[in-house]
């Protein structure tokens, strides 16, 4: 049996709370508590295409002693669907530029959604850390290895090269059948790609016990009830805050080695945020 000293650490970076509407089913409080119980050294919190429970979330993190990693997720539209980006803040001026490109997406469609595609302000990501995650359904046969790397050379080449030091390939191992074809796969376009792997849960909950929430949430998304959703829910519960024993059976030591590395240059703290009041127009004096 594994003891506590051996076991590896861990930082999650990619969380959903239930302000992904209709996807997460946990708290951000959740997340951020049960990251801590797990020995976690930083939760990434990475709503789709919103910041709406950072606050939350940091509250939680400076109560409990827990690094956060502030972010968000955006699925891609257009030729590049099946791909979703993962942005982690490094700094201030990032997390500006961050918000500025949730806003910038929301605008380009109706109230509710937002559109994320190749015309996108790509350039306000250039301080954040990149994580590229391709669609599962991707994986399979050589001729869908091939479909994996069309569609992250797509995505490269949405950013400069001043970014190419910080784009990852998100590796999600959820206990399929497939999943060593699925990280051979990946690990076969990282190598021809230059992009480095790094372990990801794409989580959607803080604990097993959420998972029936879980799927009442994806029946209501899809408006049927939970009987009538077949393989539209989750297969299990994988998609949770996961022991770090647990992911050192599923992913090899160096992608879970690599996850503190990109918490490393996430330096951003919420509490760095202070209010600026404008200059004054009245004359001296």
């Amino acid at each position: 049996m594994t003891g506590p000293a051996s076991l590896p650490d861990y930082a999650e970076l990619h969380a959903l709370s239930n302000f992904s509407f209709q996807r997460g089913a946990s708290h951000p409080a959740e997340l951020v508590e049960r990251a801590q119980q797990l020995g976690y050294k930083a939760l990434a919190l990475t709503d789709e295409c919103s910041v709406a429970g950072m606050v939350r979330a940091w509250r939680a993190a400076q109560a409990c002693g827990l690094r956060l990693l502030p972010g968000s997720e955006f699925a891609l539209q257009g030729p590049l669907r099946g791909l979703r980006v993962v942005a982690l803040a490094r700094d201030l001026q990032a997390w500006g530029d961050l918000c500025e490109f949730i806003s910038a997406a929301r605008q380009r469609a109706p109230k509710g959604s937002y559109r994320v595609d190749e015309s996108s302000p790509w350039q306000l990501l250039g301080g954040c850390e990149i994580l590229l995650a391709p669609s599962r359904e991707l994986c399979g046969d050589a001729s869908e290895a091939v479909a994996v790397r069309a569609l992250l050379e797509g995505a490269t080449a949405l950013f400069d090269a001043k970014n190419r030091g910080h784009l990852w390939l998100a590796v999600e191992l959820h206990a399929a059948v497939d999943d060593s074809l699925w990280l051979q796969t990946l690990r076969q376009v990282g190598t021809a790609l230059s992009l480095p792997l790094v372990a990801a849960g794409d989580v959607h909950m803080h604990a097993r016990s959420r998972k029936p929430l879980q799927d009442v949430v994806t029946a209501i998304g899809r408006g049927l009830r939970v009987d009538e959703c077949g393989w539209a829910l989750q297969p299990q519960a994988e998609r949770r805050l996961r022991s770090r024993a647990r992911l050192a059976g599923l992913y090899p030591p160096e992608l879970l080695a690599a996850t503190l590395e990109v918490a490393r240059r996430c330096r951003f703290d919420l509490g760095e945020i202070r209010y600026r009041y404008p200059l004054e127009t009245v004359l001296p004096g």
